[in-house]
């Protein structure tokens, strides 16, 4: 590789050069060789619903990428092209869109050339690790009061501190440190400060009081806790608490008329009714303001709580919790720990002015150190002289138990063989270069990036050779046998190259630790003292308490690091703020599909899109040449200040004695030395060729202008040297993405600005392909929508190759139109209705609110899922139906599920809506019923948005809807719904109004049960292929309540109206309203668990089946071949033929059953008896019922049987079943079919004892051979055995019992009647099997049975 600054040096360069020096970085030879920035954050508009894994990452770099020999079109069987780095950077450079976007279809592995990249060992590198950085602090209080908030200073005239207590809703959100505690609803914001948060915790009083129970609370990054905020009630507790702790100072205007309020109801009060807290938004409080404010809080909560009202404390949480201020300071990028002592000592003091550590905790901090990398001319010797006089005594090791002393004088700076330096090092095992480098001043530092392919060796179990670190457990991160979790993030496509997150720090910091502990930690209060022996210091802090069998907790505690190039703070100081993170072109091509109310945003969007795009502004953000490039190694450590010495618990000695040797860590040979050789470093000055046709007219030029060095001419190529490799390599490998991203932009702009919506096929690849840049820049796998993507090859390509590359199925071109573009067929969908994959729901919802979501892109969903309907079709639904019915049900499906959506919208509006203005109005409502009847209608409204089917009685549903639609319940029973007095609308009804208001001529209005300005009104007009507008006023609206009614009109009935108030409870009449609802309703769903076999004939008759009978009922997944007969019988079921009701008749009656479903080997019939298949069959039926007495496995879950009987009767009497396909070509039936009906007792056997088969042989009771030891009825037998049991479902009174008997013979069904009273027993059939039964043998003559009596009629139920 050749430099720009590459030749010879003479006296007069060293003007022009600048000498450096680094500080504990060795080079090749060396003999010994407002939140925390956090790499795993992306913005929510760009985070995917179906994310992957980030640890899929790290999977993929191990994966072979050979690809198929032979040409295919799937991803395995498509070779693998190499492409060089170079190739790309040539493209960039000469703007050749057409060859970047080209590789976007070729499953290309990037390799890089040797010009690019330094090797991490070049003797000419100089490293500096001098840079360090605090990058978060965390400080949590350990008593009741302000302390973290108060300086350790007596009086500070500069000091002020803004009091806000309007900020209930702020999240609290650091994601590392250790709090002591679940904050889980506890905290408080009460302020912020420059890059710092405020914060009032409400700890439990035991973790407070008990430091056991706080050091074992998980690490904020151990566990995801739930929503911090304080509930509203807690909230009005805490401001009063506060506003009362105010007003006991007299320099603060501040009163409380109450201290509790004016009522022990928090809701019938409001809080600047008793105090003048929230007379300003925030309160300025002096040093003096604040200390008082912490005594009081100090002194008076406890007596201020055990005054409070009593409903206060019901839910404890007063009783339990504190307060305890904490701070929070991030992202605020300070340096620290300095190489001049004068700038020590001064940090030192600031540390120790910032706050005292008596009353605090826990500190939790960032610590980062910059690692940066330049190339060097050439070395410049160090005098001994300096040396010395500097350092004083200097070794030969950084081990203080092998080290020597060095004389100078007879150790030359370099080994006269090898030229290489030779190292000392200082009393604390520092590296002393010896060497100066020199190198132009205009020299750029080398981009580093990590080697994600071996970095994680490093986190791998390590024991230093230290004296201390082998016996200091608390030295080592984590636990002995855990496993460190190292997080990978590639970049630029790099894919075994980027930024990585770990949970643990490097092992190789234990020994610093260690030392670090073995200077601060106090001693163990385990002494045993006479008693006129003083007591040590440590028990005059903590008390005469003794520590526990763990001994001291750790000073320290490493908790995690993060490795990234620090260009990421210039390119997102957060995740929210990252351009090409932001989803923006997605934005304002679906912005298209919003309303009115989004038009300013969508407008804004364009607009931004037309100036620059996202990659446009990152192009110009690394364009400046100081970019920074070097690698942030940062260390995320808790300071546990309680195990600290009482002398040194101050701000000086925790910057002097933790900080700074924390921080200065990196630079010890000890971990400098391992972590190089996993560094990747970029070259800082790039030859890139280019043909010889694109510089033909700057050749003469450049070489007429240029030293000879600085260019070569080949035949046909000419290298000029002017690149730099970092970051621009994130320009040249996203080449290909960016340039497509135009090219769609300019031809999507104009649609926009003519009005026009684009396809959505367009909106959804722009999206992907903005998720595919986002990952280029982030490695972070939320941003893949893997649904989408991966049919796409996108995650396949991402992850394991690093180039993206696209499937056959998407075009992309170069011509004028569509850049790209994918057939309706080709589009990845998902379920059996071929529900479209999309990607840009986040973005819109993120962009335009939630409520455009609901509103539009709904609509935009579903418009979208009907033009794939239109030329795709799933081959598993409605098989029973043509190719054309087939396409008009999943559209009209579509076009429901819209105005289901609609119809929750809606209801919950109006709702809440109600609800709050009931709040409002309460004192003027004598009816109001409180803020309980309320919180009862929201808690209804969301257990029926949360039901799958919200118009239907399935889960409830309808009870729900009644329980959240009505004010005052007491109307439920006077005010039934009207659809229970025969006036409901019907589904065919409902239809038709549909395409009377949607036709293309003439169109109705729009009225109930359709919503005017709802989308699924738009997608109801798509669906019928109509777009013609409505003409006339509505003439009716729809309204919330009108679900309650059905769409039945709400006017009351003045009868109804006058009835008396009905003193029930408000749940029990919803649920009777329902229940009443349910069983008048045709079409409403049932289930036979809710029901007795003698109310079955009003069931029996409805359009929808049970509920239980469906597929899902079956575990069959483990066999693809019962997985086939099971989805066939449930997809061709059909009740109009006769064998298929009396299958799902006969599986509710053997539900019923269990588990007396199997024989007893003593009731078998001898061998005479079965002579004939009439014989045969006889004996069968008349064997008793019989539980499981053998050692087959039985079951009594009803509901399996309900499913799983009925398919079994089908599946082999439908002779086009898989079953009887598979019987015919095998002369048997499948033995995973045997078994799995066999061990439920569902198999022939039981066929021919309900009398739906017919047997001639013996071999029946062990099955027998299908079709052939028994067989199936004939067509006339199967007629007459369902006008039979049709017949007796005719009967309400007696037709269940008879059609027990019809199944399982009179006793067995005088049996089940009896014990289990789901039916009524024929009172003469059941004398009839009393007096069948023999009469047990009396155990005295005074012990008689007279069993000739006719037992009474039961009462029906």
């Amino acid at each position: 590789m050749s430099d720009v600054d590459d030749r010879p040096f003479d006296s007069d360069d060293d003007d022009d050069m600048a000498t450096i020096t680094f500080h504990g970085a060795a080079r090749q030879g060396d003999q010994d060789d407002p939140r925390p920035f956090d790499l795993a954050d992306v913005p929510s508009s760009v985070e995917a619903e179906d994310p992957l894994p980030q640890s899929d990452v790290l999977e993929c770099l191990f994966l072979t990428q050979e690809g198929g020999r032979s040409a295919g079109r799937t991803w395995e069987q498509t070779k693998v092209q190499a492409v060089n780095l170079s190739t790309l950077a040539r493209a960039f450079k000469k703007g050749d869109k057409a060859t970047a976007i080209a590789l976007l279809q070729r499953r290309s592995v990037l390799r890089f050339d040797d010009d690019l990249c330094y090797d991490n060992e070049d003797e000419m590198l100089a490293w500096d690790a001098s840079n360090h950085f605090l990058d978060f602090c965390l400080v949590v209080g350990g008593s009741i009061g302000l302390h973290v908030l108060l300086p350790n200073k007596v009086v500070d005239h500069t000091f002020s501190i803004a009091l806000n207590l309007c900020l209930p809703t702020r999240l609290f959100r650091p994601k590392f440190g250790k709090l002591g505690f679940d904050p889980t609803g506890c905290m408080l914001a009460i302020g912020t400060g420059p890059s710092c948060e405020y914060w009032l915790a409400f700890c439990p009083q035991e973790n407070l009081d008990d430091l056991d129970i706080a050091n074992t609370a998980p690490l904020l990054s151990d566990r995801q806790h739930g929503d911090t905020r304080l509930s509203s009630s807690h909230f009005r507790m805490a401001v009063m608490f506060l506003a009362y702790a105010l007003s006991k100072n007299p320099n603060l205007p501040i009163y409380v008329m109450h201290h509790y309020g004016t009522e022990d109801d928090l809701t019938a009060w409001r809080i600047k009714d008793v105090s003048n807290i929230y007379s300003q938004a925030t309160w300025d409080l002096r040093l003096t303001d604040l200390q008082d404010l912490n005594n009081t809080i100090a002194s008076d909560w406890d007596d201020w709580v055990a005054d409070a009202p009593r409903a206060w404390k019901l839910d404890g949480w007063l009783l339990s919790c504190a307060p305890v201020a904490i701070t929070c300071r991030y992202g605020q990028n300070q340096p620290i720990a300095t190489a001049t002592d004068n700038t020590h000592a001064l940090e030192a003091k600031n540390w120790h002015a910032e706050r005292a550590y008596a009353n605090i905790r826990y500190v939790s901090v960032a610590i980062a150190t910059d690692i940066s990398c330049l190339r060097v001319k050439r070395w410049e010797e160090v005098s001994d002289e300096e040396i010395l006089l500097q350092h004083g005594v200097v070794y030969d090791s950084p081990d203080p138990n092998m080290r020597e002393e060095v004389d100078l004088e007879h150790l030359p700076h370099r080994d006269p063989d090898t030229r290489r330096e030779n190292n000392i090092y200082e009393e604390n095992g520092r590296r002393i270069p010896r060497l100066h480098g020199k190198s132009r001043r205009s020299t750029k530092p080398c981009g580093l990036l990590v080697n994600l392919e071996t970095i994680s060796e490093l986190f791998s179990s390590y024991i230093p050779d230290h004296p201390d670190a082998a016996i200091d457990e608390d030295a080592y991160a984590g636990e002995r046998g855990s496993i460190p979790s190292v997080a990978v993030y590639p970049q630029a496509f790099l894919r075994n190259k980027g930024h990585i997150q770990c949970d643990a720090v490097l092992p190789h910091f234990a020994p610093f630790i260690s030392d670090i502990r073995r200077i601060t930690s106090r001693r163990p209060r385990m002494v045993d003292l006479d008693d006129d022996q003083p007591l040590p210091d440590e028990y005059d802090v903590f008390g005469d308490t003794v520590d526990g069998s763990q001994g001291v907790p750790p000073v320290i505690i490493p908790s995690a690091c993060q490795f990234y190039n620090e260009i990421s703070h210039r390119i997102r100081p957060s995740a929210a703020l990252h351009d090409v993170q932001q989803g923006r072109i997605t934005s304002a091509l679906a912005g298209a599909y919003g309303n009115a109310a989004t038009k300013i945003t969508h407008n804004a969007r364009v607009r931004e899109c037309k100036m620059a795009l996202p990659h446009q502004k990152y192009d110009n953000k690394i364009g400046l040449d100081d970019v920074p490039r070097a690698l942030r190694l940062e260390n995320i450590y808790i300071i546990q200040c309680d195990s600290i010495k009482p002398e040194k618990r101050n701000g000086m000695s925790i910057y002097m004695d933790i900080i700074v040797p924390l921080a200065r860590a990196w630079s010890h040979p000890n971990i400098f030395q391992v972590l190089r050789p996993h560094l990747c470093v970029f070259a800082s000055h790039v030859s890139v060729s280019y043909p010889l046709s694109f510089v033909l007219c700057l050749t003469y030029c450049y070489i007429a202008y240029s030293p000879p060095s600085c260019h070569s001419v080949s035949r046909s190529v000419v290298a000029i040297h002017f690149l730099q490799a970092f970051p621009q390599v994130y320009q040249w490998t996203t080449f290909g993405i960016t340039s497509l991203l135009e090219r769609l932009w300019a031809h999507q702009l104009p649609i926009l600005e003519a009005g026009n919506k684009p396809r959505h096929e367009v909106v959804e690849l722009c999206s992907v392909l903005e998720r595919a840049l986002a990952y280029a820049h982030t490695g972070n796998a939320r941003v893949i929508a893997a649904k989408l993507m991966r049919p796409l090859w996108l995650v396949q390509s991402l992850l394991e190759q690093g180039l993206p590359t696209f499937a056959p199925s998407v075009r992309i071109t170069s011509s004028v139109g569509n850049p790209i573009s994918i057939s309706s067929a080709d589009w990845p969908t998902s379920d059996n209705l071929n529900v479209p994959a999309i990607a840009s729901k986040r973005s819109q919802v993120l962009t335009y609110g939630n409520d455009h979501f609901e509103a539009s892109v709904f609509a935009y969903k579903a418009g979208f899922h009907i033009e794939l309907s239109i030329n795709k079709l799933s081959p598993h639904v409605f098989l029973q139906y043509s190719t054309q019915e087939r396409h008009c049900i999943v559209i009209a499906l579509v076009a429901l599920r819209s105005y289901i959506a609609d119809v929750k919208t809606l209801v919950a509006t109006a709702i809440k809506k109600e609800c709050s203005s009931d709040a409002k109005d309460a004192d003027m409502d004598v009816d109001y019923d409180g803020p309980n009847r309320d919180k009862d209608r929201l808690k209804s409204l969301q257990k029926w948005l949360a039901c799958d089917h919200p118009l239907g009685y399935k889960d409830k549903a309808y009870e729900h809807l009644l329980r959240a639609s009505r004010r005052r319940p007491q109307r439920l029973l006077r005010r039934p719904p009207q659809f229970l007095q025969g006036e409901a609308q019907r589904p065919m009804t409902f239809a038709i109004r549909i395409c009377a208001m949607t036709r293309v001529e003439s169109p109705s209005s729009v009225a109930a049960p359709l919503i005017l300005t709802a989308p699924s009104t738009a997608v109801f007009r798509i669906a019928v292929c109509s777009h013609a507008q409505p003409r006339g006023r509505p003439s009716r609206k729809a309204v919330h309540n009108s679900w309650v009614n059905l769409g039945k009109s709400s006017v009351l009935d003045p009868a109804s109206s006058t009835a008396g108030r009905i003193a029930s409870r408000p749940l029990d009449m919803a649920a009777e309203a329902a229940k009443k609802a349910q069983a008048s309703d045709a079409r409403a769903p049932w289930a036979v668990e809710s029901i007795t076999l003698q109310s079955l004939p009003d069931f029996f008759a409805r359009d929808c089946l049970p509920d239980e009978f469906t597929l899902d009922n079956i575990d069959c997944s483990a066999d693809p071949l019962l997985t086939e007969i099971y989805e066939w019988v449930f997809a061709n079921f059909d009740r109009e033929k006769p064998i298929h009701r009396i299958a799902l008749l006969a599986g509710i009656y053997f539900s019923h059953m269990l588990p007396d479903v199997f024989w007893d080997v003593k009731d078998r019939p001898p061998a005479i008896a079965m002579d004939g298949e009439r014989a045969a069959t006889s004996a069968v039926r008349n064997m008793p019922w019989k539980r499981n007495g053998g050692t087959r496995k039985g079951c009594t879950w009803r509901t399996q049987f309900i499913a799983m009987v009925p398919a079994y009767i089908i599946a082999v009497y439908e002779r086009d079943s898989p079953l009887r396909d598979y019987f015919s070509k095998k002369k048997a039936f499948p033995g995973a079919w045997n078994h799995k009906n066999s061990a439920k007792g569902i198999g022939s056997f039981n066929l021919v004892r309900m009398g739906l088969a017919k047997t001639s042989s013996t071999r029946i009771f062990k099955g027998g051979f299908p079709l052939l030891d028994w067989t199936l009825l004939t067509h006339e037998e199967l007629a007459s055995k369902h006008r039979e049991l049709m017949g007796f479902l005719q009967d309400r009174q007696y037709g269940p019992f008879k059609i027990a008997v019809s199944f399982f013979g009179l006793d067995k069904a005088v049996e089940l009647g009896a014990t289990t009273g789901t039916y009524t027993n024929h009172p003469t059939m059941s004398s009839i099997a009393l007096q069948k039964r023999p009469a047990p043998e009396p155990e005295s003559d005074s012990d008689v049975e007279i069993v000739e009596e006719v037992p009474k009629k039961r009462q029906r139920r």
